[in-house]
């Protein structure tokens, strides 16, 4: 029996598994509990643990979080690591616990990886699943044998066939591709729908979680899998370095913190599809849901490494998943873009971030309300009024995205539309430095638009005054849309917490109006 920790009911193995003869360095499901637990009485301050789920057998998927103040939910930068998605991977299972052993054990003391470890728990909240597939990876050496099994041990409906890949189960591109299975027996089968597998709920549960006042709490993630030496980033899905679905900045960062660690441990740094095609992964899913950066470390050369392995394989990993934890705070810094990204608020609309929409409850437009959304271009005999595409990526905030039966169908009518941010705390400023807002707008009318037609952004204090800090005015000409730059000055308002409000207004009779935002930075 296990003793319990924290209020965890104490567990004991489901089955007498062990590794074979001569692996005996690798931790079981029992003996990895064992372990954490230990950890858990010897740093109570940093550590806590707990269930985020259960698999499909009804074994717990034990998960850790490192930080000082532990119990707090702090408002500092997250990290995801988890390992042994894959039942015979268990490398990744090894390597999960020699960063949690790392984090734990170097905290507070002295030296060059103490001081950069404390620095990490100081300022950081760390999550650890362990083991996110315990029956696959029990039934892999069950018997004292190695089954060269991956999947999970869930049955499939309307065959005798075990198991769905679980990182073929999210429901990002989940069955696009050629990459994943239909066949029950296959590999990398996918499951008879997205998220039918229990352990890949809990993993997306977990996730959606971290989504604190709209805005999503992990700004890193690894997921760890063996083999090859990758450090691997998005996306599986497609060969394309720059799909609609990811912005030229991302894709600048993922590359230079892939390049980056790679150069630390050794390993070769490359998109997901340079390996082979995969959808319904995690990866991608972590990313393109909620603009996570997310890596794959494929540990190892060997299928099955010899236990004297775990030791030098999992060393060399460290430094680079430091790395990984000390840009949490601003990961596009790694590619040089800190001040567009990094400052005290950046929003570039891929994802949700704490929008709301007529956040008051007086706004009067009838229709063509602020969305986030990917607007389809339309246009009449004077040109495009509303464009097809935002600056970057896929989505902006767009007053009536769709097209319909013509430019008119869908445009702002009846009023006015607001969308507020969450509150942004803006420093006080040092020496001469500023506080820019900065951000990408169209705003489009035909010629029956009269004054009375707006777009404005808006600084709302924390006391509800707004001050007008950008405005353009229709008049009785077309004017057609074009993604423009604003930049306004925002230094008035330092020292203070404020939000930023978009407003558009149709108040002309019969007139057409369309408004867009996007790629907004302070």
């Amino acid at each position: 029996m296990i003793a319990a920790v924290a209020g965890i009911a104490p567990q004991t193995a489901r089955a007498a598994s062990e590794f074979p003869a001569g692996d005996e360095a690798y931790h079981t499901y029992a003996e990895m509990l064992a372990e954490i637990q230990a950890a858990a009485v010897d740093h109570p301050g940093i550590v806590q643990l707990s269930s985020i789920g259960r698999s499909h057998l009804g074994r717990e998927i034990w998960m850790a979080k490192v930080s000082d103040n532990v119990t707090v939910d702090e408002d500092e930068p997250e990290v995801m690591v988890d390992g042994l998605v894959h039942a015979r991977e268990h490398m990744s299972a090894e390597m999960a616990l020699a960063l949690f052993a790392t984090l734990t054990d170097q905290y507070g003391g002295g030296g060059a990886l103490g001081r950069r470890v404390t620095s990490i728990v100081d300022s950081r909240e760390i999550f650890i699943v362990f083991m996110a597939n315990p029956d696959g990876g029990q039934y892999d050496i069950s018997g004292g044998q190695y089954r060269y099994w991956r999947k999970n041990r869930q049955p499939t409906p309307g065959s005798s066939s075990i198991g769905t890949d679980i990182n073929r189960n999210f429901d990002y591109r989940w069955g696009c591709c050629g990459g994943s299975s239909a066949t029950p027996s296959a590999w990398n089968y996918r499951g008879p729908a997205a998220w039918s597998t229990p352990e890949a709920r809990v993993l997306r549960d977990f996730v959606e979680s971290r989504v604190v006042g709209g805005v999503q709490q992990l700004r890193v993630a690894i997921s760890l899998h063996t083999q090859g030496r990758l450090v691997l980033w998005p996306y599986g899905w497609t060969t394309s370095d720059l799909p609609l679905d990811m912005t030229a900045d991302d894709q600048a960062t993922f590359v230079a913190m892939g390049t980056a660690m790679a150069a630390s441990n050794g390993y070769t740094a490359q998109q997901t599809s340079d390996l082979y095609i995969t959808s319904g992964s995690k990866g991608d899913w972590v990313y393109e849901r909620h603009r996570v950066f997310t890596f794959t470390f494929e540990l190892t050369l060997g299928r099955y490494p010899d236990d004297s392995e775990i030791g030098p394989e999992t060393s060399r990993n460290i430094d680079a998943l430091l790395y990984a934890t000390e840009q949490a705070d601003c990961p596009y810094r790694a590619a040089g873009l800190e001040e567009r990204h990094c400052g005290p608020f950046s929003d570039d609309f891929e994802t949700g971030r704490g929008w709301v929409v007529n956040p008051d409850g007086t706004d009067t437009a009838t229709s063509g309300r602020w969305e986030r959304s990917d607007p389809e271009r339309t246009a009449d005999v004077a040109g495009t009024r509303q464009p097809g595409n935002p600056t970057s990526g896929r989505r902006g905030m767009i007053t009536g995205p769709l097209a319909g039966g013509g430019p008119a169908r869908y445009d702002l009518d009846g009023g006015t539309t607001t969308a507020r941010s969450r509150p942004i705390r803006l420093p006080v400023l040092v020496g001469g430095a500023t506080h820019e807002l900065r951000f990408r707008w169209s705003f489009a009318h035909n010629t029956k638009s009269t004054p009375d037609d707006r777009f404005a952004a808006v600084v709302v204090n924390a006391g509800g005054t707004t001050t007008t800090v950008f405005l353009m005015q229709g008049s009785a000409t077309d004017r057609l849309a074009f993604w423009r730059t604003a930049t306004v000055d925002l230094s008035a308002w330092a020292g203070q917490t404020v939000s930023i409000q978009l407003e558009a207004t149709d108040a002309g009779p019969g007139s057409l109006v369309e408004a867009g935002v996007d790629d907004l930075s302070i």
